[in-house]
């Protein structure tokens, strides 16, 4: 493995865990929320981890599968996994390879979430409906699945990752950066790397829902909804936000507080006001969870009527 590969996976797709002074939701937070948590081995050997959420009295034609983004797995996404739950659908979720809960060294490749998933899925072999909704690296498997397995015909993501190349090239601003990372890409994630997710949308007939916001820094608008709203394609659906960066199902509110919050917490750590793990413990005591997870709840009814009775 070259170094800038190394660089990438030490980066961008290492191992990714709860930070231990931030807050994160469980699902006893939401009162009468269920869990059941199961696992099994994927085709590398790696245990993986998976949970489904709901409220007694769940529609039990449907499942809604949700895939996480970039981070430490399902656990920073439960307000969102409650806000379908409480709309009467079950929920199922897993951690990909290197995240959260499951085990592995390394999430190893953008691609490898769409095996996970998709090995979960033969596992399961779910007689239900399936809907799938992702946020970023989730929606970018998210689309993956809707492309593999014609058993899910309606999405939902929320600023998705489309195509590696622009997104790699759009943060390095480095051709051979960007040439070495989908080298390493095609290689590490083989069959699913080869899926081209420009020309799925352009021809699809699936029902899909974009949501995302003009301003997202990680995910470009230009780079993600833009591309589905020039697709023209019928199937697919857009809602545009202007103000919620990479969070577009959160509230305005919400977003501008996670910022007050996040920049008030690295602006003490780089002034050394914050020093030792019990300082970054005692920042977070006053954080409201609640208000920093606020979701939209419109828009949750919006999804809730595009999934369907």
């Amino acid at each position: 493995m070259g170094l800038i590969s190394r660089t990438y996976v030490r980066r961008f797709v290492c191992r990714f865990d709860k930070e231990f002074a931030v807050p994160y939701h469980s699902y006893l937070d939401f009162e009468g929320l269920k869990q059941e948590v199961f696992s099994f081995n994927n085709s590398k050997g790696i245990k993986i981890k998976y949970f489904y959420y709901y409220y007694d009295n769940y529609q039990e034609d449907k499942v809604v599968l949700f895939c996480h983004g970039m981070g430490p797995g399902h656990v920073s996404y439960l307000a969102e996994i409650n806000a379908l739950a409480k709309r009467g659908f079950k929920v199922l979720a897993l951690d990909y390879t290197g995240c959260g809960e499951s085990k592995g060294e390394c999430l190893a490749s953008l691609n490898n979430p769409a095996r996970d998933v998709d090995e979960l899925l033969d596992l399961l072999k779910l007689k239900q409906k399936i809907i799938i909704i992702g946020h970023s690296l989730g929606g970018f498997t998210a689309l993956k699945l809707a492309f593999l397995r014609k058993e899910i015909t309606k999405v939902v993501v929320f600023a998705p990752i489309i195509a590696i190349r622009p997104i790699i090239y759009s943060a390095s601003k480095s051709r051979v950066i960007t040439h070495f990372v989908l080298k390493y890409e095609r290689k590490i994630g083989k069959e699913y790397d080869k899926i081209d997710l420009p020309n799925y949308l352009r021809s699809t007939t699936d029902d899909i829902l974009f949501v995302q916001s003009t301003d997202d820094p990680i995910v470009p608008y230009a780079l993600s909804l833009k591309v589905a709203e020039e697709t023209n394609n019928p199937r697919i659906q857009t809602i545009k936000f202007e103000h919620r960066k990479h969070n577009p199902n959160y509230t305005e509110s919400a977003v501008n507080y996670m910022e007050e919050v996040f920049e008030k917490y690295y602006s003490l750590i780089k002034e050394k006001k914050i020093l030792t793990n019990e300082d970054k413990i005692a920042y977070f005591v006053d954080v409201s969870l609640d208000k920093l997870t606020e979701q939209d709840e419109k828009l949750f009814d919006k999804i809730e009527s595009f999934i369907g009775k």
